[in-house]
């Protein structure tokens, strides 16, 4: 430990801390943009300056180690003037259009310009906006009338993916976050994961929005539209009405939804049970055919992508089955209209999703049945609030309500596929049933649940065992397959997700900023409201969804067979 006076009081603080790091330990406010702990992103901005006595310039006290008897000062008059200093020439390089602007209820730039009372030197005047945004993404939109060159997008997106798609680079002269060779991110390996908008500070990196797409369906009167939020929006959206983290807001998601007009309001949940009934079964298939293994889970766009982009080989290893959105809009072209009595043609199916990649997933040219989208729209849990500000719904307020019943049943199965290792523990519960012939009390594999970036286990099924495993983030993923470790051992299962901590931290969820990143376990947070609604579920596996059941019954037969096998898998290729 080390002993240190900041603004006049002492404190003990580890050896090795940064000055920053040893002020927010201990509650004192040090204003800073571009610091991001988790990234390792320092010394981009220059606004954390402190003075130390000794030190004729001020430090930046992300970049200084603490010493013993160091003495620093983080609000004189010299620091307050080279902070507004700084954040004056960043302004200078912002377009400073507020009203408008997506993050204006969360920028954290804004706080600081306000903090500091800063002035731009000279107006940021832009004659041309097209030289400034780049939106050819399925996914992601670059916004650089407000990038402000932090460098957090690409530190996350180095950290967080392992990928490095998202970069500053001189071009022209002009230093811009942009990707390789400046071509569309969706030709480049990215995986359109989001976590670079998550990590950006400001609105220079967004979703791709489907909010027009979305009201234009509810105002055609021939259009039927129907509406299924993912497992993870309900543990994260009452964040945008400030009801705090962790709080469970299902059934006022029901009830927005119907206030907003939509016709039907189902849920992911229940193609999560459809994806498990799939995958479930895929397994066994594989298993009894002594191959080919390790089969991975497919449900994350993002991961599809790694593997299509960086290790085409293992594509052949990839289940079958369709994600949870793109079943489940299968069914909702198929199954839906065939009880509705509707055509499917004027059926406009929303998801709501806490993903970017989803858009991309829900775009491409293959996700289509019977010549018609799977999916119409996807909405992330951000574009959801702005929906439900803009009719001026008292989202905290409202009296939860239920999904509607032919699609919007669900298991605690479907619920935890929110969460990293959910997929894996909600397949295994049903492939065991399955295999042996019986219905087995134990259903939590909490082998799988955790924020470890690797984890794996044996599981005995039907008197075998099996070598499965949970790769939690990308990054990991690529450390899994250059250790080697995948061939010096066989794995029979494995699931993979993009984003660190699962869906539950995806890169349509809500913004956290870097002050609470810190302080709060995000990621366990939003995870246990999902962990909450398995426990307290009646029924916990896939296959004992009755509304499920009668889906298979009356209309697509057997799982992993006939019309089942050939409306719900899918196979990639190179």
């Amino acid at each position: 430990m080390k002993n240190v006076v900041i603004n006049g009081e002492s404190y003990e603080v580890k050896d090795g801390s940064t000055v920053i790091e040893a002020a927010r330990d201990n509650g004192v406010e040090i204003l800073t943009l571009c610091y991001l702990k988790e990234c390792g992103n320092v010394g981009k901005c220059g606004v954390c300056a402190v003075e130390i006595e000794g030190k004729n310039n001020l430090s930046l006290a992300c970049l200084t180690k603490v010493e013993d008897g160091m003495v620093i000062k983080t609000n004189t008059e010299k620091v307050q003037e080279r902070v507004k200093m700084r954040i004056s020439a960043l302004l200078s390089k912002h377009e400073f259009k507020c009203g408008p602007c997506s993050r204006k209820e969360n920028c954290e730039f804004l706080k600081l310009v306000i903090k500091s009372k800063a002035r731009a030197t000279e107006p940021f005047v832009i004659e041309d906006r097209s030289e400034y945004i780049d939106d050819r993404s399925k996914a992601i939109v670059i916004d650089r009338t407000k990038c402000l060159l932090c460098g957090r997008c690409q530190a996350a997106c180095i950290k967080k993916t392992g990928t490095g798609a998202i970069k500053i680079a001189n071009v022209n002269g002009k230093r811009i976050v942009t990707a390789e060779d400046q071509k569309c991110l969706d030709d480049t390996n990215c995986l359109l994961c989001g976590q670079c908008i998550e990590a950006c500070p400001v609105a220079a990196l967004s979703e791709k929005s489907h909010i027009e797409r979305v009201k234009k369906a509810l105002e055609d009167p021939e259009k039927h539209v129907i509406v299924a939020m993912a497992p993870a929006v309900r543990t994260s959206m009452g964040e945008l009405f400030k009801m705090g983290y962790g709080q469970d807001v299902t059934g006022k998601l029901y009830a927005s939804l119907r206030q907003l007009g939509f016709d039907k309001i189902f849920d992911i949940n229940f193609g999560a049970d459809m994806t498990i009934m799939e995958e479930a079964t895929e397994l066994i298939q594989r298993i009894e055919k002594k191959g080919p293994f390790p089969m991975f889970t497919s449900c994350c766009p993002g991961w599809v992508r790694q593997v299509e982009n960086y290790y085409p080989e293992l594509l052949k290893n990839l289940s079958s089955a369709k994600s949870p959105q793109q079943i489940f809009g299968t069914a909702s072209k198929t199954y839906y209209p065939h009880i509705a009595d509707i055509d499917p043609a004027n059926v406009f199916t929303v998801t709501i999703m806490p993903c970017t990649a989803k858009k991309y997933e829900a775009d491409r040219p293959e996700m289509e049945t019977n010549g018609l989208r799977e999916i119409d729209a996807v909405l992330t849990a951000r574009e959801l609030a702005k929906l439900i500000k803009a009719a001026k719904i008292n989202f905290a307020k409202l009296e939860d309500e239920k999904a509607d019943p032919a699609m919007g049943e669900y298991t605690g199965a479907g619920v935890i596929f929110g969460a990293t290792g959910g997929v894996m523990e909600a397949a295994l519960r049903t492939a065991k049933d399955f295999v042996e012939k019986k219905e087995l009390e134990v259903v939590d594999y909490t082998v799988a649940r955790g924020l470890e970036g690797f984890k794996e286990a044996t599981i005995d099924i039907g008197g075998n065992n099996y070598n499965v495993a949970v790769i939690n983030g990308a990054a990991n993923l690529k450390e899994f397959i250059d250790s080697g470790k995948m061939a010096s051992k066989e794995y029979h299962f494995i699931e993979v997700m993009t984003c660190p901590g699962g869906c539950v931290n995806g890169g349509g969820q809500p913004h956290v900023n870097n002050l609470d990143i810190e302080k709060i376990d995000i990621k366990t947070v939003r995870a246990s409201v999902l962990y909450n609604q398995d426990k307290n579920a009646t029924k916990r596996k896939s296959h004992e969804n009755e509304a499920l059941k009668k889906m298979y019954d009356t209309f697509m037969g057997k799982p992993g067979e006939g019309k089942a096998h050939e409306l719900l898998h899918f196979k990639y290729t190179k």
